[in-house]
């Protein structure tokens, strides 16, 4: 089943012109370019170690097999490309610079795991409200972690203003994805963007139609992104100090050996919840985001890709996870969460044995009192090609190992 994209006035109007000069729309996607373009965008030709180009020449082999991407969708992947590259140029030249930055600690960071749908995001933003948590903002994230020049404060920094713009740019592209996931300009939010610096991660095969480039994920090395990530943490840190690392992002499931090594004393929260809304939920995003860049969209390709890495990643994380035995672990019931959240919460504090001050216990029960946005948008397994029973054979060995009960 074929569903037809949203495509805004600038992308049909980029498609049209692309058919007049479809030299200059419509944009190769070649390493040496994306290399080109990036060297001159961050004035540096020093991307730090070569480890990322194996996973983004995968990338691209899978990219310019999908005939699928129109001209616009061309151009938005290159320009996305190319600025993660040149944020890594941009970050190896600043080490360079200033060498004690990569003498911060990163002390015990604090990392929600979980499928979608099974409460991370609200977790999330309940452990934000404490504040000896140091989370991502958005503008971070994807503007750029490098401060910029000049006298200025976390309130009127340049990356913030441009943040603001980005998250308007980006709801008049795709306006649905406000339906599907909320992003605050000064977070928290999630770590995809810092770790697509590595090009190896779960974000990437969920954004775009690749399943070569899938396939490769499942046996990839992530320990050089996560090294890359370590010191991008300390970047963001040195400017922006705070006590304990708050992080989230969906990616992190399928890298926890490789967090614990980057890691060693990384503590892990994880929500677990019937994974047939998870499912759905992360072929609904998917959808969305390629809705972006191509002529039409297969839900259910859609669908059994979701279905297939998720489930993948999940397996092999029950092998690791038997590995690491549970001290560094909290596991909860997306249901408990709901029900009692300031016990639950509570939990993850007395085994860590994490204090919570007073003040941290208030915030979060006044973040309880408001109204909280997001949750309109509706999408069930079969939109995706998708039955209850089939998510639920692909996840046995998961919910037979945390005795996860099932929704009605």
């Amino acid at each position: 089943m074929y569903g037809k994209p949203y495509q805004s006035n600038l992308v049909r109007a980029w498609n049209v012109i692309a058919r007049v000069l479809p030299g200059i729309a419509t944009p190769d996607l070649t390493l040496d370019s994306l290399l080109f373009s990036a060297r001159r965008q961050a004035k540096s030709d020093d991307f730090g170690s070569d480890t990322f180009d194996k996973p983004l020449l995968e990338l691209l082999n899978a990219l310019n097999t999908d005939h699928n991407l129109h001209a616009f969708g061309r151009f938005y992947i290159k320009q996305m490309l190319v600025g993660l590259l040149a944020n890594r140029a941009k970050l190896v030249a600043l080490w360079e610079k200033q060498p004690e930055i990569l003498e911060i600690e990163v002390a015990a960071p604090l990392i929600v795991l979980g499928l979608p749908r099974t409460g991370t995001s609200f977790l999330f933003d309940l452990l934000a409200e404490d504040p000896s948590h140091r989370y991502l903002t958005n503008w971070e994230a994807t503007v750029g972690q490098v401060p910029p020049p000049g006298d200025y404060s976390w309130d009127n920094d340049p990356r913030r203003r441009l943040g603001r713009y980005l998250l308007r740019f980006q709801n008049y592209l795709i306006p649905q994805m406000k339906e599907i996931h909320t992003f605050h300009l000064d977070g928290p939010e999630e770590c995809t963007s810092l770790l697509m610096q590595g090009f190896s991660t779960l974000a990437i095969a969920a954004m775009f139609n690749v399943p070569a480039y899938s396939q490769w994920l499942t046996t990839a090395d992530h320990e050089p992104t996560y090294e890359h990530f370590k010191k991008t943490l300390q970047t963001l840190q040195w400017k922006y100090p705070g006590e304990r690392w708050l992080l989230k992002s969906p990616s992190h499931i399928d890298a926890v050996d490789s967090i614990l090594k980057v890691f060693p004393d990384a503590r892990f929260v994880q929500t677990h919840r019937d994974p047939v809304k998870a499912v759905a939920s992360f072929a609904s995003l998917c959808a969305a985001f390629r809705g972006l860049y191509s002529t039409s969209v297969d839900m259910h390709k859609v669908g059994e890709q979701a279905l297939d890495r998720l489930a993948t990643d999940f397996d092999s994380y029950l092998g690791v996870r038997e590995a690491c035995g549970n001290s560094n672990f909290v596991d909860l019931l997306y249901r408990d969460l709901v029900a009692e959240p300031l016990a639950t919460v509570g939990s993850i504090y007395e085994h860590f044995s994490m204090p919570i001050s007073p003040v941290a216990e208030a915030n979060m029960a006044a973040y309880l009192d408001k109204e909280r946005e997001g949750g309109g948008h509706q999408y069930k397994p079969e939109d995706f090609g998708l039955s209850a029973e089939g998510i639920r054979d692909r996840f046995r060995a998961y919910i037979d190992r945390f005795n996860i009960p099932l929704d009605s």
